[in-house]
């Protein structure tokens, strides 16, 4: 069997680090809400961390932190043009190492929420902090990259002029 060349591995490799994010997110994001499904009744909390973080069981048909101003086909929908839009971008694009890393984190967590949407008609949300929206892993992940994906775009070294 031919070794692909170093060149040729080394191209695939940003590619390879956003599809295994991508994957790790949307895994993680289905096992914690499997186990929170199948151990904690709807509605109901487990302390985690006392007055600071509980598991909680909540079934969300809204939005991102709960917001309800769209219906649920209408987030299923925005749900898969933007992984297609991802998933496109990423193809065509080339970028710095950290990118590709943190749009498979967005990816992930958007497959994580769409794939409850498409089977459930709604999110698993569990993480409740009780002073801030309850939340999942895939809301995380989605949060941290596009906050990532901000700060990269702000402090990126912009050529002098000259």
């Amino acid at each position: 069997m031919a070794r692909p060349e170093t060149g040729q591995l080394s191209a695939a490799w940003p590619r390879l680090l956003f599809a295994g994010i991508a994957v790790g997110v949307f895994a993680a994001d289905r096992v914690t809400k499997s186990l929170v499904v199948s151990s904690i009744a709807p509605g109901s909390e487990v302390t985690m961390v006392d007055h600071l973080v509980w598991i909680q069981h909540v079934q969300n048909a809204c939005g991102a932190f709960s917001l309800c101003t769209l219906s649920a086909p209408i987030f299923l929908l925005v749900s898969a043009v933007v992984a297609v839009a991802l998933i496109v971008y990423e193809v065509g694009h080339s970028g710095p190492i950290w990118m590709h890393a943190v749009l498979g984190l967005v990816l992930g967590g958007t497959l994580g929420n769409g794939y409850d949407r498409l089977t459930q008609g709604s999110v698993t949300d569990f993480i409740a902090l009780h002073w801030w929206p309850t939340f999942n892993v895939a809301d995380s992940a989605i949060s941290v990259g596009v906050v990532l994906l901000a700060a990269g775009y702000l402090f990126r070294r912009r050529p002098s002029p000259g």
